[in-house]
């Protein structure tokens, strides 16, 4: 990221002066000769076809007005094709009847569209006449006889008119594509025609044998501007001075607003943060200079300082400036020469200035040349003059590649530390980085080796599509830069929109970042959709066929029957979440105000947020459909198709959708609901999609359920209906109790207990004699079943206490052990007594073998 920005700005470039660079390439070889004349005086423009009134289907109607439109349409179509022959050698007049052939299909679009409801119209009156009678069937009155011929006529002559515009804008796409291959081979005839090689003196000759007739012309137009300016010279000087006086003021205002954004700083900031000050500082460096020299433009017009004749040159002036101003602008705000800390790019001081200079080398070079060739135009100088500067421009441009190809690439931080622990220097290599360098000394050749050998042509349009293609992509660099900064905007907190949306709508991070992408995704499409068309113009194609081109993509193409609207789509996609986007906002509305728990129970409110957001989602998705212009009925037969798919590969998907819409149509199961399903999975219910169940276990772990499996399976519901369950708890006495006497210290425990409902009464039975205890129950009823385990343990704290107070034993199992082979256990016992006494004689013996005292 870090060196790869430089290959914008070592091919930086004007933002949207080089439209004429490919006419210009044929104009380098043709100089002043102009372009090839006609051959013959080409048959007058057809007319534009006025659209046609629509008039309301109706039996009576004007059929020539209907169809004259047509007529007209079908004339001129044939009157572009003979034009075309006549101007074949021509491009500007080429490019003039392309534009005249896309009006005209537009045209014939129209035309065709308002014969349609007079179809319609003509088709349904004859349905309702029916059919002709058969040979052997009654005739009918001759008035609908009659009638049914003049409507079979009417309709006839439309379904014709309505085929031959279709037959005109077939005829129109297939002139275009000609006309489109005509210019091409122009301008490939133009681009590698080869004159006399500059290096040789012969051009030089002439152009020194022309320098002195040129110098008279030179002095003749601009001496006549300097009398007009030296007559009002208190004027011109008042304008001048104006333009300085609004240049210091912006200039001192801009930089008090730089200085705010790019303060002083040992450190640099984030990348972020100096790519958001780079985009707002790279206009306040140009606003200056552009504001004083758009000021003394229009002054000097204004006043009549400027006389018709170096108007256009004037106006070529002004652009050549701008474009000096804003490359200038650009390139400080990546480089930052004098602010290390807020330079975009990883390179030393040293290596940021250079590559500075040489950026501003490119766009004086290319002002220079945009000046000078109107010049040549102004004063219609011969071919020399055209070649020498194509020469001259294009060895220039070579020669800033190759110095930007000499720059080494020092990083910053190899510049902080520049030699190793021996002391030597750390050099970065010459052609580091070569993926970059290589291509650049490659084109610099190609530029220098076309312009010697006389392909000037050739080698001044590689020049400038190299200049051209890094201009766009410094552009695009800034605009992305742009971009990413306003998607982190969206996704921090700390920023204002960010915290509007956090604090106004209640947008949690992932949705911000959702947000946030998708404003990404959009802003960079939109992008990309300017970036193309410029690209497009600087490699050679007229701004009529980028038009037609978008204009299609854009408005409709087709491919084989189907028309696709790319404008259609996005507005059918940005339709569907607009639409999604509501529901969601209905949604939260509702959530917070109608369906709060406290107002409605919890089940049926996440029921209707559920279908209010299916509703939404379905409704979004068939109005953008339909807005596509895609025939919902096409969806029966894709069902129809994917019918087997279903049934094998999507069928348990499919019956789990089926199943969420059970349960939330049904309701056996709610969020909230205490439940336990089969496998011992138990908890709370907490959302049920239109796929899976969530349930909340009493671990606080989520169990995805399928739906499928909570249909199909059984399912115990604590809560389906109340909160009301029973809770039983087991008590065992010893066998020395009285039973009677337990029976009643259990009920008077249950009736005792605070958290026991009392109607229905507990009950207390005696279950069970069982192996080792008396067996005994208590049943209680409880208001809320989700504090079972707290009624159980008070009631079996109470009944400990109980049993202690009136002296009731709980149960002691007495159990009898037998134990088998006594004989060998014994023998056992008595070795291991043995290995102990030999162990202990052992350590009392000492050193010698004799026992110690």
């Amino acid at each position: 990221m870090r060196v790869g920005a430089f290959v914008a700005i070592v091919v930086v470039f004007t933002l949207g002066a080089p439209l004429g660079w490919a006419e210009e390439a044929g104009t380098a070889s043709q100089g002043a000769q102009g372009p090839v004349p006609i051959q013959q005086a080409a048959p007058p423009a057809a007319a534009p076809l006025a659209a046609p009134p629509i008039a309301p289907p109706a039996a009576d109607i004007d059929l020539d007005a209907v169809l004259e439109p047509v007529k007209r349409a079908v004339g001129a179509i044939e009157a572009l094709e003979k034009q075309v022959d006549y101007v074949r050698t021509s491009d500007p007049d080429l490019s003039q009847r392309r534009s005249e052939v896309d009006a005209l299909m537009a045209e014939t679009a129209k035309a065709a569209d308002a014969l349609q409801p007079h179809i319609d119209a003509a088709r349904v009156l004859l349905e309702k006449l029916g059919q002709p009678p058969k040979d052997k069937e009654p005739g009918e009155a001759p008035q609908v006889a009659k009638e049914r011929t003049r409507l079979s006529a009417i309709l006839s002559s439309l379904e014709g008119a309505f085929k031959s515009s279709e037959l005109v804008k077939a005829r129109g796409r297939q002139l275009g594509t000609r006309i489109q291959e005509l210019r091409h081979g122009l301008f490939a005839a133009h681009l590698f025609e080869r004159s006399e090689s500059p290096l040789l003196p012969g051009i030089w000759r002439q152009l020194g044998d022309d320098l002195g007739s040129a110098r008279i012309q030179l002095f003749s137009v601009f001496g006549t501007w300097q009398t007009i300016i030296a007559e009002r010279w208190r004027m011109a000087l008042s304008i001048a001075a104006t333009a300085l006086l609004v240049f210091a003021i912006i200039w001192f205002a801009t930089r008090r607003v730089i200085n705010s954004l790019m303060p002083a700083s040992a450190v640099a900031p984030g990348y972020m943060k100096r790519a958001s000050a780079a985009c707002l500082a790279a206009p306040l460096f140009a606003l200056p200079a552009i504001a004083a020299a758009v000021i003394a433009y229009f002054g000097f017009h204004a006043f009549g300082l400027v006389y018709s004749h170096v108007e256009e040159w004037s106006q070529d002036l002004l652009q050549g400036v701008l474009i000096l101003i804003v490359v200038a602008a650009l390139a400080t705000a990546i480089l930052e020469p004098r602010r290390p800390a807020w330079r975009l790019v990883d390179l030393s001081n040293k290596t940021a200035r250079s590559l500075w200079r040489t950026v501003g080398g490119f766009a004086l070079v290319y002002a220079a040349d945009l000046i000078a060739k109107q010049t040549i135009r102004l004063l219609v100088l011969p071919l020399p003059f055209t070649v020498a500067l194509s020469f001259v421009t294009s060895f220039a441009f070579a020669a800033l590649l190759l110095r930007a190809s000499a720059t080494r690439f020092v990083p910053a931080r190899l510049s902080a530390a520049s030699s190793d622990a021996s002391g030597q220097a750390m050099p970065v290599p010459l052609l580091a980085p070569i993926w970059l360098k290589i291509p650049l000394l490659v084109v610099a050749t190609a530029i220098m080796g076309a312009s010697i050998t006389g392909y000037v042509a050739l080698g001044r349009l590689a020049a400038g599509q190299v200049v051209i293609t890094g201009s766009a992509i410094v552009l695009a660099l800034l605009l992305h830069l742009g971009i990413k900064t306003a998607e982190r905007a969206v996704e921090s907190q700390q920023t204002g929109i960010g915290g509007w949306l956090a604090g106004a709508l209640g947008y949690d991070q992932g949705q911000r970042r959702i947000i946030g992408s998708a404003l990404s995704v959009i802003l960079h499409a939109l992008l990309g959709l300017g970036l193309i068309p410029g690209l497009l113009l600087a490699w050679g194609f007229s701004i009529d066929d980028v038009m037609s081109g978008l204009k299609s993509a854009m408005f409709g193409f087709e491919i084989g029957h189907f028309r696709i609207s790319f404008a259609r789509i996005l507005m059918a996609i940005g339709l569907f979440a607009a639409i999604v986007f509501a529901t969601r906002i209905v949604q939260r509305w509702l959530q917070g105000s109608v369906l709060r728990p406290d107002r409605m129970d919890p089940g049926i409110a996440n029921s209707i947020h559920q279908g209010l957001g299916y509703a939404g989602f379905a409704l979004g998705a068939l109005a953008a459909i339909s807005f596509a212009g895609i025939d919902i009925t096409n969806f029966a037969i894709v069902a129809g198709a994917l019918s087997v798919g279903i049934g094998f590969g999507l069928q348990s998907i499919v019956n789990n959708f089926v199943s969420g819409l059970i349960l939330l149509v049904e309701r056996p199961i709610k969020v909230g609901d205490w439940i336990v399903v089969k496998g011992g999975g138990e908890g709370y219910v907490r959302a049920i999609s239109v796929r899976s169940t969530e349930i909340e276990t009493f671990d606080r772990a989520s169990l995805i359920v399928p739906n499928s499996e909570l249909i199909s399976n059984v399912v115990t519901n604590w809560t389906h209906r109340n909160a009301l369950g029973r809770v039983i708890v087991k008590v065992n006495a010893s066998y020395k109790s009285d039973p009677d006497q337990v029976l009643r210290v259990l009920s008077e425990v249950a009736a005792a207990s605070p958290l026991v409902m009392q109607q229905p009464p507990p009950l207390v039975t005696f279950d069970n004699l069982g192996p080792d205890a008396l067996e005994f129950s208590i049943r209680v009823l409880v208001a809320d079943i989700s504090r079972a385990l707290s009624v159980q343990t008070q009631l079996r704290s109470a009944v400990m206490h109980a049993f202690r107070k009136q002296g009731i034993d709980f149960p002691t199992p007495e159990r009898d052990i037998y134990l088998r082979d006594l004989d060998g256990l014994k023998v056992l016992i008595a070795r291991i007594a043995q290995e102990r006494a030999r162990q202990q004689a052992t350590q009392g013996t000492g050193v010698e073998g004799k026992p110690q005292t």
